[in-house]
């Protein structure tokens, strides 16, 4: 299938995710729209740095929630914040992007703490290593409440996200009635999605992205031209940390609180299922991915109270996620490389 049919597939699907938004909503369809566009341009963000791994080089990682709260936290405990039981209030801090710049390498240097005793372990060895990594991490984090406010979490950071938006989204929110807060968050989420892909096409065409591909396609060719493969994994497993530390952050902002819990080992199954939707090995297809995926979740609430007309929340949630399954398990029988990818890019040696 050529690119410009995938093209209009992934298209096709979206116009038809974001018209159902519409069509199934009476009140408030602007509303639900921009908070899945929020949600949307965060997970892709992190599924495109799980993409480096898995896509690119060939690395089945399963702790890709932990990357991202170590970004989170980093970034939020470095400005102003109130956490803990009491709420104790830190009115210092270092300027935003500052901030969010130790993130990021707080993230790389995370993954490179990860992968130097892990790099080596192929296939299923790599993928228990991860995730009982990113447990790990879950739990220090809850036991560490006087830093990280424990399972009470951190609160009282968004306004320094907040201050530097443009004053244009004030009005535009007014307009279309929705959350100015989270209508920033999207721009910005989006924002960042778009200077990833311009950089990430630049990368994977280069020298260093086809040697990832390489080590992704054959090891032991790669070190037989003498290059280190070991290195050039360390060196992805860190840009993909990096990058799911930026969605991290952004997540923590579009929530308004930072919360433990928010890094279970199932929003990294959530991203799997956004990467393996769009395409592996697609730097595009994450987006799609992602908008897909949470047009579903958006949505199936609607079509489940439809189908059962009289059930509780709890039972409308379990078929939710029922639906959603459903959904996924036909698009993968209808599209089985996802929407954007090849059918040779899920053809990886991972033994």
């Amino acid at each position: 299938m050529t690119d410009l049919k995938r093209n209009l597939i992934g298209l096709s699907l979206i116009v038809f995710s974001i018209g159902s938004i519409y069509l199934l909503n009476d009140e408030g369809p602007t509303r639900i729209f921009i908070n899945l566009m929020a949600f949307a341009g965060i997970y892709a963000i992190s599924a495109i740095g799980l993409n480096i791994h898995f896509g690119w080089t060939g690395l089945i990682n399963f702790g890709h929630a932990a990357f991202m709260g170590v970004g989170a936290y980093t970034t939020i405990l470095l400005i102003p914040h109130a956490a803990g039981r009491e709420g104790s209030i830190n009115e210092e801090g270092l300027p935003l992007f500052l901030a969010i710049l130790i993130g990021l390498v707080a993230s790389a240097i995370f993954g490179l703490i990860i992968g130097l005793p892990a790099i080596r372990l192929r296939g299923d060895y790599l993928a228990i290593v991860t995730i009982a990594s990113s447990e790990i991490f879950r739990l220090v984090v809850r036991d560490q409440e006087n830093l990280t406010g424990g399972v009470y979490g951190v609160i009282s950071f968004s306004d320094v996200f907040q201050d530097i938006r443009p004053k244009f989204l004030e009005d535009l929110s007014l307009r279309l009635d929705v959350s100015v807060g989270q209508l920033w968050v999207a721009t910005f989420s989006w924002t960042m999605v778009i200077l990833l892909v311009f950089l990430l096409k630049r990368l994977q065409n280069s020298p260093w992205g086809r040697a990832l591909r390489a080590v992704r396609e054959d090891e032991d060719a790669v070190r037989a031209l003498g290059k280190n493969a070991v290195w050039l994994k360390l060196q992805s497993f860190m840009l993909g940390a990096s990058i799911a530390g930026l969605s991290g952050i952004l997540l923590a902002f579009n929530y308004g609180t930072l919360q433990v819990e928010m890094f279970v080992p199932l929003l990294t199954f959530y991203i799997w299922a956004i990467m393996i939707l769009g395409g592996v090995g697609s730097i595009t297809g994450p987006i799609f991915g992602s908008i897909l995926f949470w047009a579903f979740i958006s949505e199936t609430d609607q079509l489940a109270s439809l189908i059962f007309e009289n059930a509780d929340g709890q039972q409308i949630a379990g078929v939710r996620f029922m639906l959603v399954g459903v959904l996924i398990i036909a698009l993968m029988i209808l599209r089985p490389s996802g929407i954007m990818g090849k059918k040779e890019e899920l053809l990886l040696d991972v033994k």
